[in-house]
C-alpha cells in the first residue's frame, strides 16, 4: 500500500471532516477550539511531510502521485503558509460570528494545495485545483454580510470557473494527442503528436496555471478579491495557491514537455516581463493597501517566472525560484499581518491608516517596513537575496534581456513600497486615526508577524543554508 505517500493529506482531510460538526457544536462556548485543532494538525502534517525528504523519488498509486523533494519542499511551504494564515485568521475573527468556521476552508484549501503539488495525473490536477479554488471562495466570504466580500467572491468564482474549464479543455487535448493521462506518459507520447496542436494544447493548459499564479493576462481577479476579502484571507490567497500552482507548473513543464523546453522557455520569459511590468505600474497609484499588495503579488509572480523560464536552461532555475517563493511567503504574510491588525482596528485598508504609524505603533511599523523593503529588494533582507539570485540565473541561462527587464521593474517597485514606508514615518496621523485608541494586537497576529519577520531576516542575512536545501531538490524525470 502507498498510503504513507498521502499521510499529510489524509491527516488534514480527516481533520477537516471532523471539524465540520465540531465547529457547529462549540459555537458560542469554545469557538477557538477548531482553530487550535487545525493548528495542531498543520504542525503534525509538517512533521509527516518532512520525514519524506530523504525518501527515494518515486511515483506512487500506479504512477499518479509524486513523492520527491520538489513535492516535500513545496508542501512544507504550503503548510507553513497555512499555519501562519491560521494564526492571523483566528486573531482577526476572534469574538465574531465566523470564529469557529475559519479553520475549515483554510484546511480544505491546504489539502488542495498539497495534492496539486504531487499530482502526476491530469484528472488529479483538475480535482485538486477545484478543491483549492472552492475553499478559497469560502475564505474570501468569511465576512458573509460584507457586500465587498460578496462581490469579490462572485468575481473569484466566475474567473476561476472559466479558467479551470478552459484548462480542462486543454488537458483533454493533451490526452487525445499523446494517449496518456500522466505527465511522464505525455512526455513519452510527444513523438507521436502533432507539434502545432501540442503547443496549442499546452497554451490552453497554461490558462489555469496562469490564473492561480496571477500572471498576465489572467490577473484581473486578484485586486478585487484581495480588497474584498479580509486581510488574513487575502494573505492566504496570495501565498498558498500561488506556491502550489508554481510547483504544479514546474512539474508540468519539466516532466510533460521537456522536449519543447526552448519554446516554453521563451514564452514564460515574455509572460514574466508582462506580469512584473503590469503589476508594478498598476501598483503606483493604489490607495488601498490590499489592492497595492495585490498588484505587488502580481509583480512578485513575474519575478518567480524568471526562474521558471530558465528552469530547463540552468540547473539553478528551480532551486532559486523555490527560494524566492519561500522568501515571498515570509515577507508577504508579514505585510498582511500588519494590515490585518489595522483593518480589524479601523475597519479600513486605505493607505491613510498607516500615516504616522511609527509614532502610534512602532512595533507594527517596523514589521511592515521590513516586509515592504524586502518585497522591494533592499539588502540585507530576503527579497534582496532572492532577486539577486533570480537575475543571476537569468543571465547564466542566456536570457540577459529578461534580467534587464527584471532589474528595471525592481527599480519601479521600490517607489510604491517606499511611499508606504514614508507615510508611516514622515506623515502625520490622519484625523480618523489620530483620535483612535491604542491599536490592540491579538496573540495570533503577533505570533504570525514575529515568525514572518524572523524568516525575512534569516533568509536575507544567511540565505546559504536554505539555498543549499533548495539546491538538493529533485523531481521525477
Amino acid at each position: 500500500m502507498d498510503l504513507w505517500a498521502v499521510a499529510p493529506e489524509m491527516l488534514l482531510a480527516a481533520l477537516t471532516l471532523a471539524l465540520v460538526p465540531m465547529a457547529g457544536f462549540v459555537r458560542g462556548r469554545w469557538p477557538a477550539l477548531p482553530a487550535l485543532a487545525a493548528g495542531a494538525g498543520l504542525a503534525a502534517s509538517m512533521v509527516l511531510t518532512a520525514r519524506m525528504w530523504n525518501h527515494p523519488a518515486a511515483a506512487a498509486f500506479c504512477g499518479t502521485w509524486a513523492v520527491d523533494r520538489l513535492a516535500v519542499l513545496y508542501k512544507l511551504m504550503i503548510e507553513a503558509g497555512g499555519l501562519l494564515s491560521l494564526l492571523m485568521l483566528a486573531s482577526h475573527f476572534r469574538g465574531r460570528h465566523a470564529q469557529a468556521q475559519v479553520a475549515l476552508p483554510l484546511l480544505f484549501a491546504t489539502v488542495g494545495g498539497l495534492g496539486l503539488v504531487s499530482s502526476l495525473d491530469l484528472a488529479l490536477i483538475v480535482l485538486f485545483l477545484e478543491i483549492l479554488s472552492i475553499a478559497s471562495y469560502l475564505l474570501a466570504l468569511l465576512m458573509r454580510t460584507d457586500l465587498k466580500a460578496q462581490e469579490a467572491t462572485l468575481k473569484y468564482f466566475i474567473y476561476a470557473s472559466a479558467a479551470l474549464a478552459i484548462m480542462s479543455y486543454g488537458l483533454t487535448f493533451l490526452y487525445g494527442l499523446t494517449g496518456s493521462l500522466d505527465l511522464p506518459g505525455i512526455a513519452r507520447g510527444l513523438h507521436n503528436a502533432d507539434p502545432v496542436w501540442l503547443l496549442v494544447a499546452a497554451g490552453i493548459v497554461l490558462v489555469g496555471y496562469g490564473f492561480e499564479i496571477t500572471s498576465v493576462p489572467f490577473q484581473f481577479w486578484a485586486p478585487d478579491v484581495y480588497q474584498g476579502a479580509s486581510a488574513p484571507a487575502a494573505g492566504f490567497i496570495s501565498v498558498v495557491p500561488k506556491i502550489a500552482a508554481f510547483a504544479a507548473l514546474l512539474r508540468f513543464l519539466l516532466e510533460a514537455l521537456p522536449v519543447y523546453g526552448p519554446q516554453w522557455s521563451s514564452l514564460i520569459g515574455v509572460l514574466a516581463v508582462g506580469t512584473m511590468t503590469l503589476g508594478n505600474l498598476a501598483a503606483l497609484r493604489q490607495q488601498s493597501l490590499n489592492r497595492l499588495l495585490a498588484y505587488s503579488s502580481i509583480a512578485q509572480a513575474g519575478y518567480v517566472l524568471m526562474g521558471v523560464a530558465v528552469a530547463n536552461r540552468n540547473p539553478g532555475g528551480v532551486p532559486v525560484a523555490s527560494f524566492y517563493l519561500l522568501a515571498y511567503l515570509a515577507m508577504n504574510l508579514g505585510a498582511f499581518a500588519v494590515i490585518g491588525v489595522l483593518e480589524r482596528h479601523t475597519g479600513s485598508d486605505a493607505r491613510d491608516v498607516v500615516r504616522g504609524l511609527a509614532r502610534r505603533a512602532p512595533w507594527l511599523s517596523a514589521v511592515l517596513t521590513l516586509a515592504l523593503l524586502s518585497l522591494a529588494g533592499i539588502p540585507p533582507l530576503a527579497g534582496f537575496a532572492g532577486k539577486v539570485l533570480l537575475l543571476t540565473q537569468a543571465i547564466d541561462g542566456g536570457m540577459a534581456w529578461l534580467a534587464v527587464a527584471g532589474a528595471i521593474n525592481m527599480a519601479i517597485g521600490l517607489y510604491y513600497y517606499a511611499l508606504v514606508v514614508a507615510d508611516m514615518f514622515m506623515e502625520p496621523a490622519s484625523q480618523a486615526t489620530q483620535q483612535s485608541a491604542p491599536i490592540p494586537v491579538g496573540a495570533g497576529y503577533a505570533a504570525a508577524a514575529a515568525i514572518a519577520t524572523a524568516g525575512t531576516l534569516v533568509l536575507g542575512i544567511a540565505p546559504d543554508s536554505v539555498l543549499s536545501a533548495t539546491m538538493a531538490v529533485g523531481w521525477l524525470r
